[in-house]
């Protein structure tokens, strides 16, 4: 049974820099290939006087008029491609902490797809890679797509994703995450890659215990038992009239290796689930999510370890019907 991914609302946080505008670039792709509607919120943070108030208790300055006028008219301006594309756009601007925003949002939509720079000038986009990310990543019920490094790449070609990387630890949790990338993949004819990375076992706790020999066996049975659950996760769930998939095993460090593999297919999207366990599992709140995220020279999309994704064909019609739109 061929399978689809379901994305009726998009939600695009914004600090009006051209990070946030390549981002913009990737969900209106996106928003006219699922037929989606786009919504856009520029959140300001609040700002603390450094004098004339309380040490301990600052009030915090908000917004006026003047100010959020200004703002209004910048965001009119930062979705004019989207008004230019014929995509439906609704905008919102709002106080208080990014991320609490953003998730408050992004349950109040409710947001499908979540796409977001991972750089910026100001607003929460200057932290992306320290707490917000790690806040947005672990709280987001739904995929996140970030956007880093564009490489020239918009997305505005039909064609133009060509490949798609699929990161998997291999757990119970990976199934959503193998199943989206298929399904997102299949939406452009793209094949898929599923990589999964096995850390060399001298990295281990016990690794000063082991000899040369016995660590050299261990390793290879590590990626014997490896490549024997990628072949199965090739086959198990693979829905008809998808995209090819091939399967890899490498041994390494899991974002040098991710990124390295990235690199040789040309990748125009890594796809990795948010949890699980072992290396791929773990990283996402740690240095290696910061350096694929950091370093890709394509979108990171990071996918919940129970999302709603994907429906069988037939069937997203009449669940998008039976779910009020905004």
């Amino acid at each position: 049974m061929k399978q689809d991914i379901l994305v009726r609302r998009i939600l695009c946080p914004t600090d009006f820099s051209i990070f946030s505008a390549r981002a913009l670039r990737h969900a209106i792709a996106l928003a006219k290939r699922f037929d989606a509607r786009l919504h856009v919120v520029h959140v300001v943070p609040p700002l603390y006087p450094t004098s004339g108030a309380s040490f301990y208790f600052p009030a915090p300055i908000v917004a006026g008029p003047e100010l959020r006028r200004s703002i209004e008219d910048e965001m009119r301006r930062f979705v004019a491609p989207a008004d230019e594309a014929r995509v439906p756009v609704e905008t919102q601007v709002r106080d208080g902490q990014p991320w609490r925003e953003i998730q408050a949002l992004a349950g109040e939509l409710p947001a499908d797809l979540v796409v977001m720079g991972t750089h910026g000038t100001g607003g929460f986009e200057r932290l992306l890679l320290g707490s917000v990310t790690e806040k947005v990543l672990r709280r987001l019920p739904c995929p996140v797509l970030t956007v880093c490094h564009e490489e020239g790449q918009t997305w505005e070609a039909p064609d133009l994703v060509r490949r798609v990387l699929c990161a998997t630890d291999l757990a119970e949790s990976s199934p959503p995450t193998i199943a989206y990338a298929r399904a997102l993949a299949a939406r452009y004819g793209a094949p898929v890659t599923l990589l999964h990375v096995v850390e060399t076992a001298m990295d281990a706790p016990f690794a000063p215990l082991l000899g040369h020999l016995e660590h050299a066996r261990l390793q290879a049975e590590v990626v014997r038992l490896a490549r024997e659950k990628m072949a199965k996760a090739v086959t198990e769930g693979a829905p008809s009239g998808g995209s090819s998939v091939e399967a890899r095993v490498s041994v390494g460090r899991a974002s040098e290796e991710i990124l390295k593999t990235a690199t040789e297919l040309r990748a125009d999207l890594i796809v990795m689930g948010t949890h699980g366990s072992g290396p791929l599992g773990r990283m996402l709140f740690g240095s290696t999510a910061h350096d694929v995220v950091r370093h890709a020279s394509c979108p990171v999309l990071t996918v919940p370890s129970a999302p709603q994704p994907v429906a069988a064909e037939g069937e997203t019609a009449l669940r998008a019907a039976a779910t009020p739109r905004a």
